[in-house]
């Protein structure tokens, strides 16, 4: 509304106010005549025969004033407006603001039958301590700033989150297990914490509730324990057995892979492989992290290597890795990193594969006739 009086209401200049009477009538005469003419040409004509210089902006605002006039009339005025938006607002406030802080729970039938069926089932029986605090917690009513990170306890418990943990060996003298680290971490991502730095500036308590703990571990416990963990390298059992949970739930489609490489950069004290880091434009010490996705984007496993290892033993490894977990012939899809005649002839015999065309030009392309293509995406 305050734009639109600032544009529409009568503000500001509507015509070029330094030309008097005389040379508007030339410049009209002009456009007239010419009506083909660019603005340009009918700028460098007038200043000629007037002897005078001419705005070719100026030109244009005479050529298009009658225009804006006519459009003007359709425009709906300042009362028509302010009567508009009142009536916005009303609906705004009956269809939303109330629906919003009651969380739905009358506004929407459906959740309110939902409701119902809750009511009737029994209570959840934790089956860890941690859950038993967690749910003691709820129960009484506690508030907390995460609550909406409570859905994605949903996806650990049916992955078997704190199964999957158990990679890790117990250590007994701690007070956060290494499936509490991993939780943590979990959920500061869903809740948009860039790092592990950045935890320092989060209520401990309550997102301690999201991992069923009075606190959540501070900064330095987790390095601590990351750097514990670790140090029995079991990191790739840990995304093995990630990776084997998503693909039988489902969580993943089985049809396509993609695969790419991401630069990242390492800013420690021992001396690595550099690599091209392209947002800096720069070499720079780092590894290299590869994703394998499918084809909605989501990530079934990641292998990260050092600078010096080429991209086909990579694209080599996913499609054994792949096979492992039960896909007999996956396909793959990269980019030109992985070109190689030889390196197609020993993919070929264990995966489908789609890459680019290196080293091919248009011309050659088109000449493929359609017959030779047997399968269309």
């Amino acid at each position: 509304m305050g734009v639109e009086a600032v544009i529409e209401d009568n503000r500001g200049l509507k015509s070029p106010y330094k030309y008097i009477g005389k040379v508007r009538t030339h410049i009209k005469k002009l456009l007239r005549k010419y009506p083909d003419w660019t603005d340009q040409a009918i700028t460098e004509e007038a200043a000629k025969e007037l002897q005078m210089e001419i705005s070719r902006s100026a030109v244009a605002r005479i050529r298009t004033e009658r225009q804006n006039r006519q459009r003007d009339k359709h425009l709906p005025g300042k009362a028509e407006l302010i009567a508009m938006a009142t009536v916005a607002d009303a609906v705004d406030r009956r269809n939303f603001d109330n629906r919003q802080m009651e969380l739905n729970f009358k506004w929407d039938k459906e959740v309110s039958e939902k409701i119902e069926q809750c009511c009737h089932e029994a209570p959840p029986q934790a089956e860890i301590k941690s859950d038993q605090r967690l749910i003691e917690r709820l129960q009484q009513g506690q508030r907390f700033g995460f609550s909406g990170e409570l859905m994605h306890h949903l996806f650990l418990q049916e992955i078997g989150f704190d199964v999957l943990s158990t990679v890790f060996p117990p250590n007994p003298g701690a007070v956060y297990r290494s499936s509490d680290i991993l939780a943590t971490l979990f959920h500061s991502i869903n809740l948009d914490i860039p790092s592990i730095e950045a935890l320092k500036l989060v209520n401990a308590s309550d997102l301690g509730i999201c991992i069923g703990m009075n606190r959540a571990p501070e900064k330095e416990t987790i390095r601590a324990h990351l750097a514990e963990m670790s140090e029995h390298y079991m990191s790739p059992k840990l995304i093995d057995r990630f990776a084997q949970v998503l693909l039988k739930r489902n969580f993943i489609d089985p049809e396509v892979f993609f695969i790419d490489g991401h630069f990242l950069p390492y800013y420690g004290l021992n001396v690595i492989a550099k690599g091209y880091f392209t947002v800096r434009r720069l070499a720079m010490r780092g590894n290299e992290l590869y994703a394998i996705t499918d084809l909605q984007g989501r990530p079934l496993f990641f292998i990260t290597e050092s600078n010096e290892i080429d991209f086909r033993p990579i694209i080599s490894s996913s499609a054994s890795k792949l096979r492992e977990y039960g896909i007999d012939r996956p396909i793959l899809v990269f980019d030109r990193g992985g070109y190689g005649i030889h390196f197609f002839k020993e993919l070929d015999q264990i995966a489908e594969f789609v890459t680019w065309a290196k080293y091919v030009g248009e011309k050659s392309l088109a000449g493929i006739p359609d017959s030779a293509f047997t399968v269309g995406m």
